[in-house]
């Protein structure tokens, strides 16, 4: 079966045999053996006409029905901004949106009152440690935490870690076994027998130890190897939005790690010498540092995004090439489906439906297919 225009197609035993139907909203719905509408050119036509006027009046009704959605730059961003104003409507039945900033243009994909509703949240584990964490910023100024964006911007990948992670966090702490069983499953590149601890928003104090700055781990899993040695297993995630091109502060600092612990080839550090480091480079030297100070046995900086990101590989290809070998495994880009997959094939009850509430609220693209504009 190929799919075209919106006709599903399926070829008979004969190529010159064509025979066309139109799409249920389930491939279960209908048996490509007898379930089928033969229809001449003409009339398929008129139907593929009919489907893509249908679709443009559903791209049109949707910023009526789900608020404002500005036409983003990257057909991604557009895509996810439609998932979360449509998520917000159909499955929080809340119709109105909220402004991107305080006093700001309202969007499809702001909430109005997260902070006291917890809506942002898939769990009332992730709301609850989401406030506990802007509470700790008044004794730690350098979390970068921005409270508005937390709890009411549902594009943004900060309430979305939260919503992937506390729940595990919960359960580890708890003692809840699965936790980290799944947890392994899902970071299968790092020798985890037993989960230590999950952070989340995590700047290694006194940061004049590490890359003496604000950079932080999005999630952090603590755990034990085989051979009982600390291991690390940090994490950045990505939604829509892409690697902080600004250059770090204290240049020197950041240099003074990589050579000690001999981070970077040749071509690595004239790069990072002309160009300053980017993102996705002190993510992975605050990763290293850390285990450096904490004598881990394993230390691997994963970067998680939607498999459609194509930014975050090519960002992560680019750091590897500039890494001395024995650090090249040291970062690992990993898609967000994989990582749900992974985690899925060991679930429990309660993490399994966990992980499915995550894919859809923020991968399940198939629930807007329907409000998209045209190709």
């Amino acid at each position: 079966m190929c799919v075209h225009n919106g006709l599903s197609i399926l070829r008979g035993r004969s190529e010159a045999s064509v025979r066309c139907y139109l799409s249920p909203s389930s491939p279960s719905e209908l048996d490509p053996l007898t379930d089928y509408i033969p229809l001449p050119v003409a009339k398929r036509r008129e139907l593929a006409l009919a489907q893509l006027m249908a679709s443009t009046m559903g791209a049109m009704n949707a910023k009526a029905r789900y608020g404002p959605l500005p036409c983003d730059a990257h057909p991604f961003t557009r895509k996810c901004r439609l998932l979360q104003s449509w998520y917000r409507v159909e499955v929080l039945g809340q119709a109105e949106c909220g402004p991107w900033r305080k006093g700001a243009q309202r969007v499809g994909s702001m909430l109005v009152g997260g902070e006291t509703s917890g809506a942002n949240f898939l769990s009332p584990s992730a709301f609850a440690y989401a406030k506990k964490k802007v509470a700790q910023k008044k004794a730690n100024p350098k979390l970068t935490i921005d409270e508005y964006r937390l709890f009411n911007n549902m594009l943004s990948s900060m309430p979305m870690c939260f919503n992937l992670f506390a729940d595990f966090r919960a359960g580890v702490r708890t003692g809840w076994p699965n936790a980290g069983q799944v947890l392994a499953a899902m970071f299968a590149e790092s020798p985890i027998t037993q989960v230590v601890d999950v952070e989340i928003e995590l700047i290694p104090r006194p940061t004049s130890d590490y890359t003496d700055d604000k950079t932080a781990f999005d999630a952090a899993v603590i755990f034990r190897t085989p051979a009982e040695a600390l291991g690390l297993a940090s994490i950045e995630t990505k939604y829509t939005d892409q690697f902080g091109g600004n250059v770090a502060s204290k240049q020197a600092r950041k240099l003074e790690i990589a050579r000690k612990l001999d981070i970077f080839g040749s071509k690595g550090y004239a790069y990072y010498e002309a160009n300053g480091f980017d993102q996705v480079a002190r993510n992975l030297m605050l990763t290293l540092a850390y285990a450096a100070r904490h004598d881990c046995g394993s230390a691997i900086n994963y970067v998680l995004a939607p498999e459609a990101d194509d930014k975050a590989p090519a960002a992560v290809g680019a750091l590897r090439d500039r890494l001395m070998p024995a650090y090249r495994d040291s970062i690992v880009w990993l898609p967000l489906e994989t990582v749900v997959e992974r985690g899925l094939g060991c679930a429990d009850t309660f993490y399994a439906d966990h992980l499915m509430r995550f894919s859809r609220r923020y991968l399940d693209f198939s629930q807007v297919a329907h409000l998209m504009p045209p190709a």
